[in-house]
């Protein structure tokens, strides 16, 4: 009997270290489009959103009901909603921003449960094969 009570608990501690290892999300770095919610939404199911996405503007993603929604990423085709952290990274990235439109930015955080886990953002250049539609 002790022989198993020693397996079963040396299985135990591997499967809850295996586990938590699992559970820890790595810190990561994410480029795309900055884009409110709001207007994200419109344009979801869209076959090709980049094309509007690159013409939203800071007025309208500033918008109180665009800032209310909050804010994603829209990285290699796919949506990134940004955590209430990273909606106030937003608004002071965009806020600083001196483009009008097209809000191309790198996010560092944690993808946890769909959500970024948002540490910092930051405007950068669209690299040449993302304006040349090739990403994002």
């Amino acid at each position: 009997m002790s022989r198993f009570v020693i397996v079963l608990l040396t299985l135990t501690v591997l499967l809850e270290t295996s586990y938590a290892g699992a559970e820890a999300a790595e810190v990561r770095k994410w480029q795309g489009y900055l884009i409110d919610r709001q207007c994200a939404d419109a344009v979801r199911e869209d076959l090709d959103p980049k094309v509007f996405i690159q013409h939203h503007t800071k007025d309208c993603a500033l918008m109180p009901n665009c800032r209310a929604k909050g804010y994603t990423l829209y990285s290699k085709h796919k949506w990134l909603n940004l955590d209430k952290r990273g909606g106030e990274i937003a608004v002071k990235v965009l806020k600083g921003s001196k483009r009008k439109s097209g809000f191309y930015v790198e996010v560092t955080g944690t993808l946890k449960d769909k959500i970024l886990q948002t540490q910092s953002i930051k405007e950068i250049d669209e690299p040449k094969s993302v304006k040349s539609g090739d990403q994002a």
